[in-house]
């Protein structure tokens, strides 16, 4: 598929109560790819407690990283607790924003990456018009 532009989004739900975001996550990533111009995929994985006490974890893939079965570019992995996040008062696809901001290469350990990367969370936060059912 050579000359393909590839936005794939792949959201593995290992929490079954979480099944009914798969489809909205899976058209958040593609809007987030498409925003920020990427051709790329990237998977997506809702979990729960008994896998990880967090909101948001995010694991880039290393730059070329083999992705034998994915032809183009693979950006990484973002773990998303939704149970978590709606218990702590969070926002699901702010967090999935954030994660993906970390697949991109954003970080948030000194004042000015985190002014920055908290700007570009709001901007894309704002282009997402996907919003959730209560859970």
């Amino acid at each position: 598929m050579k000359g393909v532009a590839m936005k794939e989004v792949v959201v593995i739900v290992f929490d079954k109560k979480e099944g009914n975001l798969e489809e909205l996550m899976r058209r958040a990533g593609k809007e987030l790819l498409r925003t920020v111009g990427r051709s790329a995929s990237l998977e997506v994985c809702l979990v729960g407690d008994l896998f990880m006490k967090k909101n948001v974890l995010a694991f880039p893939a290393p730059k070329r990283f083999p992705r034998p079965d994915k032809p183009g570019r693979f950006l990484g992995e973002v773990y998303l607790n939704p149970s978590y996040i709606l218990r702590e008062g969070g926002d699901i696809f702010a967090m999935f924003v954030h994660g993906f901001l970390h697949l991109l290469g954003y970080d948030h350990k000194v004042k000015d990456d985190r002014i920055k990367m908290e700007a570009r969370e709001r901007k894309l936060l704002a282009r997402l018009k996907i919003k959730y059912p209560s859970l």
